[in-house]
C-alpha cells in the first residue's frame, strides 16, 4: 500500500468516526430528558360535611384535613366539627340547636384513578344543649363517641395542584353517646351513621 492510499484510508476513518460520534451526541440531545416526579406528596384539604345519625338533629358543619399520599395509597388526619341543623325533630324535642360533636378521624384510603375508598376509625365528644327547661343527670350521662366505617369518593382535577372531592360514609357506632334525664334515658346515638361531604384539596409537592 502507497503512502498515499494510507493517508485516504487514514481521512476516510477519521471522518467516519467523526460522523459516528456526531450522530451519538445529537441523537442524546434530541432524546427528551424525563423528570422524575416525586412519589409522595402532602394534601391539606377542606371539606363541607352533612352528617345523619350522629344526633338526633341533621348535623353540618367544616371538615379540615392533612394526608400524606404515596403512589395510590394516603393516610390522613382529619378534625371535624358539626353543629344541629335545628332542633331535635321529635314530638317532645331533647337536643337544642347548639348541640354539637367534635370528632378526629384517622383514615387509609386506596386510589385508582378519579375514585377513592377508605378505611376509617372516628372518634370525639357530643355536647348536648338540652331544649326548655330540661336538666341533665350528669352522672350518668356519655358525650363520647367511636365509629369505624368505609368511605367512597371520586375525585376531580381543578388545576394542576387542586382538585374537587366528594364522598360517602357510612359509620358503625363501637361506642354511642346517651343522655339521661331524672333516671329516663331520653336519647341515644344511633348504630348507623351516614356523612356526605364535598370539598377541596390542595396539593403539597416536595421539591
Amino acid at each position: 500500500m502507497t503512502n498515499t492510499d494510507r493517508i485516504v484510508l487514514m481521512v476516510a476513518l477519521s471522518l467516519a468516526l467523526s460522523a459516528r460520534a456526531y450522530a451519538g451526541d445529537t441523537q442524546r440531545v434530541s432524546e427528551p430528558r424525563t423528570v422524575s416526579e416525586p412519589r409522595t406528596v402532602g394534601e391539606l384539604s377542606t371539606s363541607t360535611v352533612l352528617a345523619f345519625g350522629l344526633m338526633p338533629p341533621t348535623a353540618f358543619g367544616p371538615s379540615l384535613a392533612a394526608t400524606l399520599r404515596w403512589l395510590d395509597v394516603s393516610m390522613s388526619v382529619e378534625a371535624r366539627v358539626l353543629w344541629a341543623l335545628g332542633s331535635d325533630p321529635s314530638d317532645t324535642p331533647i337536643m337544642g340547636p347548639e348541640s354539637s360533636v367534635c370528632v378526629g378521624l384517622l383514615s387509609l384510603c386506596r386510589h385508582r384513578d378519579a375514585v377513592f375508598l377508605c378505611n376509617f376509625l372516628q372518634s370525639g365528644v357530643a355536647n348536648a344543649a338540652l331544649a326548655g327547661n330540661l336538666k341533665p343527670t350528669d352522672d350518668s350521662n356519655l358525650p363520647w363517641i367511636l365509629t369505624s366505617g368505609v368511605r367512597g369518593g371520586a375525585e376531580w382535577g381543578l388545576w394542576r395542584t387542586v382538585e374537587l372531592r366528594s364522598f360517602l360514609e357510612l359509620h358503625v357506632a363501637l361506642a354511642r353517646p346517651h343522655l339521661k334525664v331524672g333516671s329516663v334515658q331520653r336519647w341515644q346515638a344511633s348504630d348507623v351513621a351516614a356523612v356526605a361531604g364535598i370539598g377541596v384539596a390542595f396539593r403539597v409537592t416536595p421539591e
